[in-house]
């Protein structure tokens, strides 16, 4: 074979200057900024509360040892959430819903209270209404991250809660989608109110964690 056509040709490969450097890191920055306005804007129409619009892992304050577990807990979840289920309980005013709400920063998805859930379904009725409840059950069936947070609360009605919250885990779990549920009860009142039967049925991809210490509201306030 012959030699290409090129060969002995010297060719002037284009070096970037300080300016054009300079115009590559400014563009850089830019589709940077746009992505966290993108993501910023995701997170905020997820249905999380406005009180958490700034707030995320990184915002989150550990006091002592056993709030660093409890948060590392979180935080490995929402970076490989999978097909499992988290459950937060305890104590008032201690960070559930911060975390929880920074898992949906992380990983997308949706949050709603449990009482917004059963009171969404329950106006799912008549011919002027907007959605069915099957829909409404199908929705929270298939979103790629769901946390539902202030369960066990009976807001409305506790049997209409507890087969919301059972009826969405379920078909959750068979669609292989995380789940998220928070709320104030210990853990064995919180397994009691779901079922047991429920409970045993996730008990290979659900994860238990307690927030016992005491609120925080109150050194906020001060």
């Amino acid at each position: 074979m012959g030699e290409p056509i090129y060969a002995g040709i010297d060719f002037d490969l284009p070096t970037l200057t300080v300016e054009s450097e300079q115009r590559v890191s400014e563009y850089e920055e830019q589709l940077q900024k746009l992505e966290e306005e993108r993501l910023q804007k995701r997170y905020e129409e997820s249905g999380v509360p406005d009180k958490f619009f700034h707030e995320s892992f990184e915002t989150f304050k550990c006091d002592s040892d056993k709030e660093i577990v409890v948060f590392d807990t979180v935080k490995q979840f929402a970076e490989n959430p999978k097909n499992r289920v988290l459950i937060l309980c305890g104590n008032n005013g201690n960070g559930k819903s911060h975390l929880g709400c920074s898992v949906i920063r992380v990983c997308g998805g949706e949050y709603i209270t449990s009482s917004m859930l059963c009171l969404k379904y329950d106006s799912a009725i008549g011919f002027k209404a907007d959605i069915t409840r099957e829909q409404i059950l199908l929705h929270y069936s298939k979103v790629k991250m769901l946390v539902i947070d202030e369960c066990c609360k009976y807001f409305l009605n506790e049997q209409l809660e507890k087969f919301l919250l059972m009826q969405v885990v379920c078909m959750r779990y068979e669609n292989n989608l995380p789940t998220v549920l928070i709320g104030n009860p210990d853990k064995e009142p919180f397994i009691k109110f779901l079922g047991r039967a429920v409970y045993d049925r996730m008990t290979e991809v659900c994860s238990t964690v307690e927030f016992n210490w005491e609120s925080r509201r109150k050194e906020r306030r001060e």
